[in-house]
């Protein structure tokens, strides 16, 4: 694994992986949501997906076309805080792969026609959203959990600005994002080297730096309630609680953590609410970690009269956990995130995945083995000095999507809320 770093702040990381003939290739983006002002909102989103409509060299179909050829296929996503374009393909063509990511990077049309086109996709999009019980529900926390943050913004963005996006208005949102210091490329697999040398040299490498914009955004976890009235079939809820930041060293006690109270079918909250009580088909937990903040949150959906018990049912587990773990639960989820790990590692795309992802939010290249090793040398004292800390924390916010009742009805689930 090396990195090299070009003279406009471009970073470039090649990972050789033997005995495979597959290469995976991406471009991470420094920009995402919480990126946007209030007028900008869903402008990184709306950026993806126009990248897709033409270049300057080459039209939509073409783009389409041609990667079909190389026998692969091209993606993107938007986050809060990155985008990210990549391609699977053989290691072959990786470096023809590649080249239609940098074409569509530094030069796309932005088209005023395809423009319209996509804005009714992407608005179809985020109705489709507004049908998910658990979208509807999270989103809602999110933005009563930071509410003075653009990390509590939707990532798709709100219809007024969404319908009000002019292509200069993408033009000037990648003048000042889209520049080679806020750019990471990751080839991975087989590929060759020096083709991917001159291609990025002459493109990406050849971009000029941007401004430093450093992120001025510290958000601050808001207890808070937030209640959407839909007319849904189940009620959705999210019970949330402040998590860990990235790059976090506790992060490796959190990965436990989460699989010990929704990570899994022999979690806690699995056990007990869909298992052994049948309240609802779907619970579970995660955690989100970002920039200076982190999330930790617990989702079920389940049928609306059960509310009370789905929510005492979670109040209690979180509580009981909050003292601590068993010595079987610590080794099972010690043993099953490692495994997961060592698994989920094994494609190549999923090994570029973790190097964008770790050079992109820690500004190293990490490698695999320390994680195994972190995780072997954990206690379950470690485990158990975390739950204390983020479980026993007073703080919650609460989000609940479907037929929904007074807020004095979901008061006594929560603590030191304030009202949204």
């Amino acid at each position: 694994m090396e990195k090299k770093v070009f003279e406009n702040g471009l970073r470039l990381i090649y990972l050789p992986i033997d005995k495979v003939r597959s290469a995976s290739v991406a471009v991470w983006v420094a920009t995402g949501s919480r990126h946007e002002t209030l007028e900008q909102r869903g402008i990184s989103h709306f950026i993806e997906h126009m990248l897709f409509k033409g270049t300057v060299n080459r039209s939509a179909r073409d783009i389409s076309e041609q990667m079909d050829m190389l026998g692969g296929g091209l993606n993107a996503y938007t986050a809060k805080e990155y985008t990210r374009y990549y391609a699977q393909t053989l290691g072959k063509n990786a470096v023809s792969a590649l080249d239609i990511l940098c074409d569509m990077l530094t030069n796309p049309l932005l088209d005023a026609d395809e423009l319209e086109r996509e804005r009714g996709v992407i608005l179809d999009e985020m109705a489709m959203y507004e049908d998910s019980g658990e979208d509807v529900a999270h989103e809602a926390l999110c933005s009563a959990v930071w509410p003075n943050s653009p990390l509590g913004q939707p990532i798709c963005g709100v219809a007024d600005t969404v319908s009000a996006f002019t292509p200069d208005d993408l033009r000037g949102y990648m003048r000042e994002r889209y520049t080679p210091d806020k750019m990471i490329v990751v080839v991975a697999g087989d590929y060759d080297r020096s083709g991917v040398d001159e291609l990025v040299k002459k493109t990406l490498g050849s971009l000029s730096r941007g401004k430093s914009t450093a992120l001025d955004d510290s958000p601050v976890f808001t207890p808070s309630l937030a209640l959407k009235n839909k007319k849904f079939e189940q009620t959705s809820l999210a019970l949330a609680m402040p998590g860990l930041p990235s790059g976090d060293p506790r992060r490796y006690s959190m990965m436990l953590l989460n699989f010990i109270i929704g990570g899994g079918a022999s979690s806690r909250l699995f056990q007990r609410l869909r298992e052994e009580l049948g309240l609802a088909y779907s619970v579970y937990s995660s955690h989100s970690a970002n920039l200076g903040a982190g999330l930790f949150t617990v989702f079920a959906s389940f049928s609306a009269d059960k509310q009370a018990l789905v929510l005492d049912e979670i109040n209690r587990i979180l509580e009981e956990t909050a003292r601590g773990v068993t010595n079987e639960e610590f080794e099972r989820a010690r043993a099953q995130v490692k495994a997961s790990s060592i698994m989920g590692m094994e494609t190549v795309a999923a090994q570029a995945t973790f190097v964008g992802r770790s050079e992109l939010f820690e500004g190293r290249l990490i490698n695999f083995d320390q994680i195994i090793e972190k995780l072997d040398a954990l206690t379950r004292d470690d485990v158990d000095s975390l739950a204390e800390n983020i479980l026993g924390n007073p703080a919650r916010a609460l989000s609940v999507a479907g037929k929904v009742k007074k807020r004095s009805y979901y008061m006594p689930f929560i603590s030191h809320t304030k009202n949204k």
